[in-house]
């Protein structure tokens, strides 16, 4: 069931090589859902609002495993929510 959608910016703080962080939590958010909108500033994906808690509480601590401080900023859209396509497709 499709009633959430979620924006995740995963951001490393300090001084080890953040992008190869970032493209860890970005490989294992594909690797769980199938659409995904990976953009210069954040990564979306869209599901069931208790999947892609899931999905988030680990991309953080994925990212925690590397790092010693993690900041994420987050935006979350649940009810009933306009898919990826539906706000983007007009664009491309």
């Amino acid at each position: 069931m499709l009633n959430c959608s979620i924006a995740i910016q995963i951001l490393p703080l300090g001084e080890k090589e953040r992008i190869d962080i970032i493209d860890k939590v970005i490989a294992y958010i594909k690797s769980r859902h199938s659409n995904v909108t990976v953009s210069p500033f954040e990564t979306v994906i869209e599901g069931e609002y208790e999947e892609l808690m899931t999905t988030l509480k680990q991309a953080i601590l994925i990212a925690g495993e590397d790092h010693s401080n993690i900041f994420a900023n987050v935006k979350i859209n649940y009810g009933r929510i306009m898919t990826i396509d539906e706000k983007i497709s007009k664009f491309n």
